[in-house]
C-alpha cells in the first residue's frame, strides 16, 4: 500500500459562505432573471466555458436543479453572477481556482520531468480533473494546477529519487490509472450533488453497463433512476466520433471496477428503497429556480496504485486493492 499524492492535496475551498478568498463577494439577489447556460455564464463572468464548467464541478458554482429533461446540463443562477462580478479581484480569482495543466506544465509545477510526471499520473497517484481529445485522437488528461502546486508545498512521496519495487512492476503491466482516478472524482462530484438516495444511486449506475442495473430495477425504480441520471460529462464533443471515442471512459472497466461498483449500487438501491419509494410517474420537469449547492470536493483519496472504488458520499473513497487493467483509450497523453 502505497502514499497517494492526492492526500496532500487540501479541500477546494467554497465560494459560499464564510472564506478568506476576496473573490467570493456578497449573496446576488435571490431573483435576478433565469438561469444561464455554462456559455452564457462564461460570457457575463468574462471567462472561458471550460473554467465555469470546471468550477461547477468542483463545487464552486451553485447550479439550479435539474428538471429531469434527456441530455439536461447545468446552469448557473443569474444571482451566482451577481455574486461574483462585484469581487475585488474579479475574474482573477476564479480563474486562479478553476486553473488547469497538462503533463508538461505540470511536470514544471513538481518540479520533475514529463517521464516522471506521466509515471505518477498512470499509477493512479495525481487525479485529473478533465479530459480531451486533441486533434490526433489521442485522450489528454488535465490536472488541477493548485492541487500540483500543494503537492509540491508538501513534498509529497515518490517525486524524487527511484520508484519502489511494487510500483515499478505495475508500471512494467502497462496498467493505466488515469481514467480509473478521473470516474472516482467524477462519482465523488457526483454524489456530493446528489439530494436524495435515489439520486446517489443514479450516479453510481452511470458508470455501469444496464446489464448490471436492469435486473434489479422494477419498472418503477427504472423510470426513478433515468430520470435522476447526472449530466452528461462531457459538455462540448467537436464531433460525433469524438463522442464515440470519449464514451468508453465514463464507463467502469469490466472486472473488479465493475464489481466494486455493481456492490455499491445495490446497496444505495437497498438504502433508496428503504427510505423513499420511488414515484409511479415521475414528473418531466421540475422547477428550475431552486438552487443547488454542491458540496466541495477534492480528490478522492486512493487506498493505492492500481486500485479502483467509488467515492462514497460528499467524496470518501471506499476503493480496495484491485488488480490493474488496461483501459479502453486507444492512446492517451498524461
Amino acid at each position: 500500500m502505497h502514499p497517494d499524492l492526492s492526500s496532500a492535496v487540501p479541500a477546494p475551498r467554497a465560494v459560499h459562505g464564510p472564506s478568506p478568498h476576496p473573490w467570493t463577494g456578497p449573496p446576488g439577489p435571490p431573483d435576478a432573471g433565469p438561469p444561464l447556460s455554462a456559455e452564457a455564464a462564461a460570457h457575463a463572468l468574462g471567462v472561458r466555458q471550460s473554467e465555469i464548467e470546471t468550477a461547477v464541478g468542483l463545487g464552486l458554482l451553485a447550479t439550479t436543479e435539474r428538471t429531469g429533461e434527456p441530455g439536461e446540463r447545468p446552469k448557473v443562477p443569474a444571482s451566482e453572477i451577481g455574486r461574483l462580478l462585484p469581487s475585488v479581484d474579479h475574474p482573477e480569482g476564479l480563474r486562479a481556482q478553476v486553473a488547469t495543466t497538462g503533463a508538461r506544465d505540470g511536470a514544471a509545477l513538481l518540479g520533475i520531468t514529463e517521464e516522471r510526471f506521466a509515471k505518477l499520473a498512470r499509477l493512479g497517484l495525481l487525479t485529473p480533473v478533465r479530459c480531451h481529445l486533441n486533434r490526433y485522437h489521442c485522450v489528454v488528461w488535465r490536472y488541477l494546477a493548485d492541487e500540483l502546486r500543494a503537492v509540491r508545498r508538501h513534498q509529497a512521496p515518490h517525486l524524487t529519487g527511484q520508484l519502489p519495487p511494487p510500483l515499478r512492476r505495475l508500471l512494467a503491466t502497462g496498467d493505466d490509472a488515469r481514467p480509473r482516478t478521473w470516474r472516482r472524482r467524477v462519482l465523488a462530484q457526483r454524489l456530493g450533488r446528489a439530494g436524495t438516495t435515489w439520486e446517489r444511486a443514479a450516479a453510481v449506475a452511470a458508470l455501469l453497463p444496464p446489464s448490471h442495473t436492469a435486473a434489479l430495477l422494477t419498472p418503477d425504480e427504472r423510470r426513478c433512476l433515468d430520470a435522476a441520471r447526472p449530466r452528461p460529462l462531457f459538455a462540448r464533443a467537436r464531433s460525433g466520433a469524438a463522442e464515440r471515442l470519449l464514451e468508453p471512459l465514463t464507463r467502469a472497466l469490466p472486472g473488479p471496477e465493475t464489481e466494486q461498483y455493481a456492490a455499491e449500487f445495490a446497496e444505495l438501491l437497498d438504502e433508496a428503497r428503504t427510505t423513499a419509494r420511488p414515484p409511479h410517474r415521475v414528473p418531466r420537469r421540475r422547477s428550475a429556480g431552486r438552487l443547488r449547492r454542491p458540496t466541495p470536493t477534492r480528490p478522492p483519496q486512493s487506498p493505492g496504485p492500481g486500485s479502483t472504488g467509488p467515492a462514497r458520499r460528499h467524496g470518501q473513497d471506499r476503493g480496495r486493492q484491485a488488480t490493474g487493467g488496461q483501459d479502453r483509450s486507444s492512446r492517451s497523453l498524461a
